[in-house]
């Protein structure tokens, strides 16, 4: 069974972490692992971008604490295939069925 990444991301889109994010998704999946990036706090807004779509779209399961993106009026995402709106039980399980956990806050 292939490696699962797991990724806590909670800065905005313009911070050096997403690209950062971004650039480790792309090469976990391209060496055959699965990745599982949570978002929250003012990571929600990381939703909103076509870069995050991409990620989706190229095998990436995303999930959004609700709560956070609610707060941050990030609500109606669209064309984001693999996402789970949720809460901090959702990353919990992350970090239990990940082999790996890497945050970036």
């Amino acid at each position: 069974m292939a490696e699962i990444l797991g990724i806590l991301l909670t800065t905005s889109p313009e911070s050096a972490d997403v690209h950062t994010v971004i650039q480790l998704t792309r090469a976990a999946r391209a060496q055959g692992r699965g990745v599982r990036i949570f978002v929250m706090c003012d990571g929600a807004y990381n939703l909103d971008t076509d870069e995050f779509r991409k990620l989706a779209l190229e095998g990436a399961e995303i999930a959004a604490c609700s709560q956070n993106a609610s707060e941050r009026g990030v609500e109606e995402v669209e064309d984001i295939p693999n996402l789970t709106w949720g809460s901090q039980y959702d990353f919990a399980q992350i970090t239990a069925e990940c082999d790996r956990v890497i945050s970036f806050t």
